[in-house]
């Protein structure tokens, strides 16, 4: 048992839970600042076309309103558009993000398959059903009316990744105890054949694998938090195309204030004191 450690704690280092569920916490404030946006683009809509009503009242009591109502329309069917793309959007990026995380999940699992003690022979597919336990299971044709992936959804999986990889971690290590004893076999007398070589060489694929996990994990989560703010930098200026009442008196404070500084800035004479 002395052997095994040293291997076990080397690989459980590689795993950056910490990393790993830092960069996931920031890619969901992304998307909650994203459904923000969605929600004042509904909010603009909304008060879009309730002042379409009231023009259309106006009219009928003789009030000339000339095209209003049609500029208005088509700003909201407009708004409307981008508010049901940037939706879209978010919630197929989600089944995609869920989707390349499983997948990548299901090869670890596969790795931890591989060299499972299984005494009661369970079938493969009962073994990776259980590592999955915790987690929605990915389906590549699902009905279109199924529940859309959540970030919650990506939260319960990487936590299943992350118990994976140490998994494998762990039965990584067990090769170590598995080699001496081949070793001490092969020095007294036992004709084993090539299994030490076997084994170190399955040895080394699965660790040159599980560091390969590792990295291509951060990596992941890293493009796709850059990629997350792309989305919001998108949706926040279509967003801003209306403002509220509260931030158009915002900007009448700052521009006002701005003139005021501009004034006072302003040269009152030349250095003889002589007035310009």
């Amino acid at each position: 048992m002395a052997n095994i450690q040293p291997v076990n704690n080397e690989l459980n280092q590689l795993i950056k839970s910490e990393t790993y569920r830092n960069i996931v916490n920031k890619i969901s404030e992304k998307y909650n600042v994203m459904d923000g946006f969605i929600n004042n683009l509904t909010s603009d809509i909304n008060e879009i076309a309730n002042l379409v009503q009231q023009l259309e009242r106006d009219t009928a009591q003789g009030y000339d309103t000339g095209t209003s109502s049609d500029t208005l329309n088509f700003q909201k069917d407009t708004l409307s558009l981008d508010r049901d793309f940037f939706s879209k959007q978010k919630n197929t990026y989600l089944k995609k993000i869920y989707k390349d995380l499983f997948k990548y999940t299901s090869e670890i699992i596969d790795k931890c398959v591989e060299i499972e003690n299984n005494p009661a022979n369970t079938p493969k597919e009962d073994l990776v059903k259980s590592k999955f336990a915790g987690s929605r299971q990915y389906v590549e044709d699902e009905d279109e009316n199924a529940q859309p992936y959540t970030m919650s959804d990506v939260f319960s999986l990487l936590s299943v990744t992350e118990r994976n990889l140490f998994e494998l971690a762990s039965d990584i290590a067990t090769f170590q105890d598995r080699i001496a004893n081949a070793e001490s076999k092969e020095k007294r007398g036992f004709a084993i054949g090539n299994l030490v070589l076997n084994l170190k060489e399955q040895q080394n694929r699965l660790v040159f694998s599980f560091k390969s996990y590792c990295s291509r994990l951060e990596m992941f989560l890293n493009e796709n938090y850059k990629f997350s703010g792309k989305c919001v930098k998108r949706i926040e200026m279509i967003s801003g195309e209306i403002v509220t009442q509260e931030e158009l008196d915002q900007q009448n404070a700052e521009n006002q204030s701005s003139d005021n500084q501009t004034t006072d800035d302003q040269p009152t004479g030349d250095q003889d004191g002589q007035t310009v």
